[in-house]
Protein backbone atom coordinates (compact mmCIF):
# COMPACT_ATOMS: atom_id res chain seq x y z
CA UNK A 1 0.00 0.00 0.00
CA UNK A 2 2.83 2.15 0.74
CA UNK A 3 4.47 1.96 -2.92
CA UNK A 4 1.07 2.61 -4.45
CA UNK A 5 0.51 5.92 -2.03
CA UNK A 6 3.78 7.12 -3.06
CA UNK A 7 3.36 6.87 -7.11
CA UNK A 8 -0.67 7.92 -6.75
CA UNK A 9 1.30 11.08 -5.20
CA UNK A 10 3.80 11.66 -7.62
CA UNK A 11 1.28 11.37 -10.37
CA UNK A 12 -0.54 14.19 -8.57
CA UNK A 13 2.43 16.32 -8.70
CA UNK A 14 3.17 15.70 -12.63
CA UNK A 15 -0.56 16.65 -13.10
CA UNK A 16 -0.08 19.95 -10.82
CA UNK A 17 2.95 20.99 -12.85
CA UNK A 18 1.16 20.28 -16.30
CA UNK A 19 -1.66 22.63 -15.01
CA UNK A 20 1.53 25.49 -13.57
CA UNK A 21 2.58 24.50 -17.35
CA UNK A 22 -0.49 25.50 -18.86
CA UNK A 23 -0.88 28.96 -17.73
CA UNK A 24 2.16 29.77 -17.91
CA UNK A 25 1.96 29.46 -21.97
CA UNK A 26 -0.96 31.71 -21.56
CA UNK A 27 0.65 34.27 -19.59
CA UNK A 28 3.42 33.90 -22.14
CA UNK A 29 1.51 34.62 -25.20
CA UNK A 30 -0.04 37.69 -23.33
CA UNK A 31 3.32 39.18 -23.12
CA UNK A 32 4.25 38.19 -26.55
CA UNK A 33 4.02 41.81 -27.51
CA UNK A 34 6.23 43.44 -25.24
CA UNK A 35 9.33 44.97 -25.64
CA UNK A 36 10.70 41.79 -23.01
CA UNK A 37 11.70 39.90 -26.26
CA UNK A 38 14.74 38.17 -24.84
CA UNK A 39 13.07 36.83 -21.54
CA UNK A 40 10.29 35.58 -23.16
CA UNK A 41 12.46 33.46 -25.37
CA UNK A 42 14.39 32.54 -22.56
CA UNK A 43 11.16 31.17 -20.80
CA UNK A 44 9.89 29.31 -23.89
CA UNK A 45 13.64 27.47 -23.41
CA UNK A 46 12.94 27.22 -20.09
CA UNK A 47 9.13 25.21 -20.97
CA UNK A 48 10.44 23.30 -23.27
CA UNK A 49 13.19 21.30 -21.03
CA UNK A 50 10.48 21.04 -18.10
CA UNK A 51 7.96 19.43 -20.78
CA UNK A 52 11.17 16.76 -21.35
CA UNK A 53 11.28 16.60 -17.78
CA UNK A 54 7.20 15.48 -17.99
CA UNK A 55 7.52 13.11 -20.46
CA UNK A 56 10.50 11.19 -19.61
CA UNK A 57 8.53 11.05 -15.73
CA UNK A 58 5.59 10.07 -17.36
CA UNK A 59 7.71 6.93 -19.39
CA UNK A 60 9.39 5.86 -15.81
CA UNK A 61 5.70 6.23 -14.12
CA UNK A 62 4.51 3.84 -16.82
CA UNK A 63 7.48 1.17 -15.91
CA UNK A 64 7.62 1.85 -12.27
CA UNK A 65 5.91 -1.51 -11.00
CA UNK A 66 8.83 -3.63 -12.97
CA UNK A 67 11.51 -1.79 -11.21
CA UNK A 68 12.52 -1.94 -7.44
CA UNK A 69 11.25 0.64 -5.04
CA UNK A 70 15.28 1.63 -4.45
CA UNK A 71 15.29 2.88 -8.27
CA UNK A 72 11.86 4.36 -7.85
CA UNK A 73 13.10 7.30 -5.73
CA UNK A 74 16.56 8.05 -7.15
CA UNK A 75 16.05 9.22 -10.21
CA UNK A 76 12.45 10.28 -10.19
CA UNK A 77 13.11 12.39 -6.59
CA UNK A 78 15.49 14.06 -8.27
CA UNK A 79 13.69 14.78 -11.31
CA UNK A 80 10.12 15.95 -9.48
CA UNK A 81 13.09 18.71 -7.27
CA UNK A 82 14.46 20.05 -10.83
CA UNK A 83 10.54 19.84 -11.95
CA UNK A 84 9.81 22.02 -8.66
CA UNK A 85 12.54 24.89 -9.32
CA UNK A 86 11.28 25.57 -12.98
CA UNK A 87 7.91 25.87 -12.24
CA UNK A 88 8.81 28.09 -9.18
CA UNK A 89 10.78 30.16 -11.56
CA UNK A 90 8.31 30.35 -13.94
CA UNK A 91 5.54 30.92 -11.60
CA UNK A 92 7.66 33.99 -10.20
CA UNK A 93 7.98 35.34 -13.57
CA UNK A 94 4.77 35.18 -14.97
CA UNK A 95 2.50 34.68 -13.05
CA UNK A 96 2.94 37.54 -11.00
CA UNK A 97 4.17 41.53 -11.49
CA UNK A 98 7.80 41.99 -10.76
CA UNK A 99 6.47 44.79 -8.15
CA UNK A 100 4.43 42.41 -6.39
CA UNK A 101 4.97 39.15 -3.63
CA UNK A 102 1.64 37.82 -2.43
CA UNK A 103 1.82 37.54 1.36
CA UNK A 104 0.13 34.45 1.44
CA UNK A 105 2.37 32.31 -0.36
CA UNK A 106 4.68 29.79 0.70
CA UNK A 107 8.18 31.00 -0.17
CA UNK A 108 9.31 29.11 -3.41
CA UNK A 109 12.65 27.83 -3.70
CA UNK A 110 15.71 29.86 -4.86
CA UNK A 111 16.42 29.12 -8.57
CA UNK A 112 20.15 26.93 -8.58
CA UNK A 113 22.36 29.10 -11.29
CA UNK A 114 24.05 27.12 -14.05
CA UNK A 115 27.62 26.74 -13.29
CA UNK A 116 29.96 29.30 -15.05
CA UNK A 117 32.56 28.66 -17.39
CA UNK A 118 35.77 27.40 -16.65
CA UNK A 119 38.41 30.20 -16.45
CA UNK A 120 40.88 30.52 -19.23
CA UNK A 121 44.75 30.16 -18.47
CA UNK A 122 45.52 33.57 -19.12
CA UNK A 123 48.38 35.38 -17.43
CA UNK A 124 47.59 38.82 -16.32
CA UNK A 125 48.78 41.92 -18.50
CA UNK A 126 51.41 43.41 -16.49
CA UNK A 127 50.73 46.78 -14.93
CA UNK A 128 52.25 49.81 -16.38
CA UNK A 129 55.94 50.84 -15.26
CA UNK A 130 54.86 54.45 -13.15
CA UNK A 131 56.43 57.67 -14.55
CA UNK A 132 59.35 58.32 -14.20
CA UNK A 133 60.10 61.50 -11.81
CA UNK A 134 60.84 64.46 -12.57
CA UNK A 135 64.82 65.16 -11.91
CA UNK A 136 65.21 67.06 -8.91
CA UNK A 137 66.54 70.72 -10.10
CA UNK A 138 69.91 71.65 -7.53
CA UNK A 139 69.36 74.46 -5.48
CA UNK A 140 71.27 77.50 -6.23
CA UNK A 141 72.41 79.56 -3.34
CA UNK A 142 73.79 83.08 -2.46
CA UNK A 143 74.23 85.85 0.41
CA UNK A 144 73.36 89.54 -0.22
CA UNK A 145 73.69 92.26 2.32
CA UNK A 146 72.25 95.91 1.82
CA UNK A 147 73.32 99.04 3.41
CA UNK A 148 70.87 100.65 5.50
CA UNK A 149 71.14 103.39 8.30
CA UNK A 150 68.77 104.58 11.37
CA UNK A 151 66.40 107.24 10.53
CA UNK A 152 64.96 107.48 14.24
CA UNK A 153 64.85 104.92 17.18
CA UNK A 154 62.98 104.52 20.11
CA UNK A 155 63.84 101.97 23.43
CA UNK A 156 67.31 101.27 21.44
CA UNK A 157 70.30 103.53 21.88
CA UNK A 158 70.51 104.01 18.23
CA UNK A 159 71.15 108.12 17.24
CA UNK A 160 69.63 108.64 13.86
CA UNK A 161 72.41 107.74 11.30
CA UNK A 162 73.76 104.91 12.67
CA UNK A 163 75.10 102.34 10.49
CA UNK A 164 73.33 99.10 9.73
CA UNK A 165 73.39 96.23 7.51
CA UNK A 166 70.36 93.76 6.10
CA UNK A 167 72.31 90.47 5.75
CA UNK A 168 69.88 87.48 3.77
CA UNK A 169 70.95 83.90 2.41
CA UNK A 170 69.13 83.10 -0.95
CA UNK A 171 68.12 79.87 -2.28
CA UNK A 172 66.36 78.95 -5.29
CA UNK A 173 65.68 76.35 -8.01
CA UNK A 174 65.88 78.91 -11.00
CA UNK A 175 61.75 79.71 -10.79
CA UNK A 176 61.86 82.14 -7.81
CA UNK A 177 64.03 82.84 -5.45
CA UNK A 178 63.20 82.30 -1.28
CA UNK A 179 64.75 83.74 1.91
CA UNK A 180 65.55 80.68 4.15
CA UNK A 181 67.38 83.50 6.97
CA UNK A 182 67.74 87.14 7.04
CA UNK A 183 69.15 89.47 9.89
CA UNK A 184 69.13 92.75 10.78
CA UNK A 185 72.21 94.35 12.46
CA UNK A 186 72.41 98.17 13.62
CA UNK A 187 75.31 99.74 15.64
CA UNK A 188 77.29 95.94 15.44
CA UNK A 189 73.90 94.18 17.28
CA UNK A 190 71.60 92.77 15.69
CA UNK A 191 68.18 94.01 16.24
CA UNK A 192 66.17 91.09 14.52
CA UNK A 193 66.77 87.58 13.62
CA UNK A 194 64.74 84.89 11.82
CA UNK A 195 66.47 82.25 13.64
CA UNK A 196 65.09 83.18 16.80
CA UNK A 197 62.75 81.45 18.71
CA UNK A 198 59.27 82.13 17.58
CA UNK A 199 56.67 82.76 20.86
CA UNK A 200 53.68 84.09 19.16
CA UNK A 201 52.13 84.43 15.50
CA UNK A 202 54.51 85.04 12.13
CA UNK A 203 52.24 86.48 9.07
CA UNK A 204 55.33 85.99 6.65
CA UNK A 205 55.99 86.91 3.04
CA UNK A 206 59.21 87.62 0.80
CA UNK A 207 60.20 88.71 -2.38
CA UNK A 208 63.33 88.85 -4.28
CA UNK A 209 63.65 90.93 -7.54
CA UNK A 210 67.49 89.47 -9.32
CA UNK A 211 69.26 92.17 -12.01
CA UNK A 212 72.08 91.77 -13.91
CA UNK A 213 75.25 93.29 -12.76
CA UNK A 214 77.04 96.28 -14.32
CA UNK A 215 80.52 93.69 -14.76
CA UNK A 216 79.00 90.25 -16.65
CA UNK A 217 78.97 87.46 -14.26
CA UNK A 218 77.52 89.63 -11.14
CA UNK A 219 74.22 89.96 -9.75
CA UNK A 220 72.15 92.64 -7.68
CA UNK A 221 69.13 91.91 -5.67
CA UNK A 222 66.32 93.85 -4.23
CA UNK A 223 64.18 92.35 -1.41
CA UNK A 224 60.67 92.63 0.57
CA UNK A 225 60.62 90.82 3.86
CA UNK A 226 57.90 90.67 6.38
CA UNK A 227 57.56 89.40 9.54
CA UNK A 228 54.95 90.63 11.55
CA UNK A 229 52.65 89.20 14.27
CA UNK A 230 51.61 89.24 17.84
CA UNK A 231 54.58 87.32 19.96
CA UNK A 232 56.39 87.36 22.72
CA UNK A 233 59.72 86.53 23.55
CA UNK A 234 63.19 87.19 21.93
CA UNK A 235 62.50 87.38 17.75
CA UNK A 236 61.19 91.00 17.03
CA UNK A 237 59.12 91.70 14.19
CA UNK A 238 60.65 93.50 10.91
CA UNK A 239 58.97 94.58 7.74
CA UNK A 240 61.65 96.00 5.04
CA UNK A 241 61.54 96.94 1.13
CA UNK A 242 64.19 97.97 -0.48
CA UNK A 243 62.48 99.20 -3.64
CA UNK A 244 60.84 101.70 -1.49
CA UNK A 245 64.46 102.63 0.31
CA UNK A 246 62.64 101.95 4.25
CA UNK A 247 62.20 99.64 6.84
CA UNK A 248 61.39 99.23 10.79
CA UNK A 249 62.04 96.42 13.23
CA UNK A 250 60.08 96.25 16.33
CA UNK A 251 59.39 94.75 19.44
CA UNK A 252 56.08 94.80 22.05
CA UNK A 253 57.83 92.76 24.68
CA UNK A 254 59.53 94.42 27.45
CA UNK A 255 62.12 96.22 27.15
CA UNK A 256 60.04 97.63 23.86
CA UNK A 257 61.84 99.21 21.05
CA UNK A 258 61.24 100.26 17.01
CA UNK A 259 64.01 101.04 14.60
CA UNK A 260 63.16 102.64 11.67
CA UNK A 261 65.55 102.43 8.75
CA UNK A 262 66.63 103.79 5.34
CA UNK A 263 67.32 100.91 3.33
CA UNK A 264 69.50 101.03 0.21
CA UNK A 265 67.06 99.72 -3.51
CA UNK A 266 69.99 97.11 -4.31
CA UNK A 267 72.46 94.69 -2.83
CA UNK A 268 76.44 95.08 -4.22
CA UNK A 269 76.42 92.69 -6.65
CA UNK A 270 77.28 89.12 -5.85
CA UNK A 271 79.77 87.07 -8.20
CA UNK A 272 78.17 83.95 -9.57
CA UNK A 273 75.94 81.77 -11.29
CA UNK A 274 72.23 84.28 -11.34
CA UNK A 275 69.33 82.28 -9.36
CA UNK A 276 67.13 82.63 -11.66
CA UNK A 277 66.71 81.32 -15.32
CA UNK A 278 65.88 84.14 -16.76
CA UNK A 279 68.63 86.36 -15.66
CA UNK A 280 70.45 83.77 -17.55
CA UNK A 281 69.16 85.03 -20.83
CA UNK A 282 70.67 89.20 -19.99
CA UNK A 283 70.90 91.15 -23.35
CA UNK A 284 74.59 93.33 -22.80
CA UNK A 285 75.35 95.04 -25.47
CA UNK A 286 78.10 98.53 -25.55
CA UNK A 287 76.78 100.95 -27.62
CA UNK A 288 76.70 104.70 -29.10
CA UNK A 289 74.46 107.99 -28.81
CA UNK A 290 73.98 108.85 -32.58
CA UNK A 291 71.17 111.62 -32.39
CA UNK A 292 70.30 113.81 -29.86
CA UNK A 293 67.67 116.47 -29.78
CA UNK A 294 65.87 119.03 -28.01
CA UNK A 295 66.47 119.24 -24.05
CA UNK A 296 68.77 116.02 -24.21
CA UNK A 297 70.82 115.03 -21.16
CA UNK A 298 73.47 113.36 -23.52
CA UNK A 299 75.18 114.25 -27.13
CA UNK A 300 76.06 112.46 -30.09
CA UNK A 301 79.19 109.98 -29.56
CA UNK A 302 78.92 109.52 -26.25
CA UNK A 303 79.24 106.04 -25.52
CA UNK A 304 76.72 103.84 -23.70
CA UNK A 305 76.21 100.11 -22.25
CA UNK A 306 72.88 98.57 -22.06
CA UNK A 307 71.15 95.62 -19.99
CA UNK A 308 68.21 93.87 -20.56
CA UNK A 309 67.41 91.45 -17.53
CA UNK A 310 64.15 88.85 -18.12
CA UNK A 311 61.65 88.96 -15.33
CA UNK A 312 60.67 85.62 -14.21
CA UNK A 313 57.19 86.97 -14.67
CA UNK A 314 56.60 86.58 -18.57
CA UNK A 315 56.58 89.82 -20.90
CA UNK A 316 58.85 92.00 -18.35
CA UNK A 317 62.32 92.93 -18.43
CA UNK A 318 64.31 95.44 -16.13
CA UNK A 319 66.36 97.74 -18.68
CA UNK A 320 69.34 99.59 -18.05
CA UNK A 321 70.75 102.23 -20.34
CA UNK A 322 73.34 104.50 -18.93
CA UNK A 323 75.12 106.76 -21.47
CA UNK A 324 78.10 109.27 -20.84
CA UNK A 325 77.48 108.00 -17.00
CA UNK A 326 74.42 108.84 -16.59
CA UNK A 327 71.80 106.48 -16.15
CA UNK A 328 69.01 107.40 -19.26
CA UNK A 329 66.81 104.49 -18.55
CA UNK A 330 66.26 102.72 -15.30
CA UNK A 331 67.34 104.77 -12.76
CA UNK A 332 66.32 104.50 -9.53
CA UNK A 333 63.58 101.70 -8.62
CA UNK A 334 62.47 101.98 -12.39
CA UNK A 335 63.50 100.24 -15.49
CA UNK A 336 60.58 97.88 -15.59
CA UNK A 337 58.82 97.44 -19.18
CA UNK A 338 57.33 95.42 -21.65
CA UNK A 339 59.81 92.95 -23.79
CA UNK A 340 59.82 90.07 -25.62
CA UNK A 341 61.90 86.61 -25.76
CA UNK A 342 62.30 84.17 -28.41
CA UNK A 343 64.47 81.40 -27.93
CA UNK A 344 66.07 82.90 -25.19
CA UNK A 345 66.83 85.80 -26.61
CA UNK A 346 65.68 89.17 -25.48
CA UNK A 347 64.51 90.64 -29.19
CA UNK A 348 62.41 93.76 -28.08
CA UNK A 349 61.63 96.37 -25.43
CA UNK A 350 58.84 98.98 -25.22
CA UNK A 351 57.93 101.69 -22.59
CA UNK A 352 55.31 104.02 -23.87
CA UNK A 353 55.29 106.26 -20.61
CA UNK A 354 57.14 109.19 -20.08
CA UNK A 355 58.95 110.41 -17.03
CA UNK A 356 55.71 111.79 -15.79
CA UNK A 357 53.01 108.70 -16.14
CA UNK A 358 55.93 105.94 -15.64
CA UNK A 359 59.04 107.40 -14.08
CA UNK A 360 60.82 106.96 -16.97
CA UNK A 361 61.60 108.30 -20.56
CA UNK A 362 59.78 106.52 -23.27
CA UNK A 363 61.75 103.29 -24.72
CA UNK A 364 61.73 101.52 -27.88
CA UNK A 365 64.39 98.98 -28.89
CA UNK A 366 64.64 96.85 -31.71
CA UNK A 367 67.43 93.91 -31.48
CA UNK A 368 66.88 92.88 -35.28
CA UNK A 369 67.99 96.78 -36.30
CA UNK A 370 69.75 97.31 -33.50
CA UNK A 371 68.45 100.55 -33.18
CA UNK A 372 67.14 102.16 -29.56
CA UNK A 373 65.32 105.40 -29.34
CA UNK A 374 64.52 107.55 -26.32
CA UNK A 375 62.20 110.24 -25.54
CA UNK A 376 61.38 112.50 -22.82
CA UNK A 377 59.04 115.50 -21.91
CA UNK A 378 61.18 117.93 -19.43
CA UNK A 379 60.20 121.11 -17.68
CA UNK A 380 62.93 122.36 -20.81
CA UNK A 381 60.83 120.67 -23.31
CA UNK A 382 60.59 117.60 -25.27
CA UNK A 383 63.83 115.75 -25.88
CA UNK A 384 65.02 112.58 -28.09
CA UNK A 385 68.40 110.60 -28.67
CA UNK A 386 68.76 107.92 -31.00
CA UNK A 387 71.51 105.07 -29.80
CA UNK A 388 73.17 102.52 -31.77
CA UNK A 389 74.05 98.87 -30.41
CA UNK A 390 77.80 97.62 -31.18
CA UNK A 391 77.82 94.12 -32.74
CA UNK A 392 76.89 91.07 -30.58
CA UNK A 393 79.92 90.62 -29.16
CA UNK A 394 78.91 90.67 -25.08
CA UNK A 395 75.46 89.28 -25.85
CA UNK A 396 74.39 87.14 -22.81
CA UNK A 397 76.32 85.20 -20.12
Amino acid sequence: MRYRDERDALRGRVDSLEEQLATARKQLDDHRDDDRAARVEQLERQMADARRVLDQLGRELDAVRGRPRRSLFAPVLAMIAGLGICGAVLGHVLLRPASEAPVDEAPQPVPVPAPLPEPTSMAPEPAPAPPAPAPERPLRTATATWQAAVARATGLPLAAGTRCTVEAELASSGDDIRVPSLQVVCGGKPIYRSSDALNGMSMFSSGVEEDSGAEPGTQVYAISYQDKGSRAGERAEVSLDSTRRAGAVWSDSAPAYRVELTVAYQSPPVAGEPLLDATKMTLRRSAAVTESTGSSPVKAGVRCALRVSPLPRGGKCLTRLACGGRMLYGAGTTGVSECTVEGNRVVRVHDGNTTRDGGDPALDLDLATGRVTVRDEAERGAWSVGVQLDPAEGEGQ
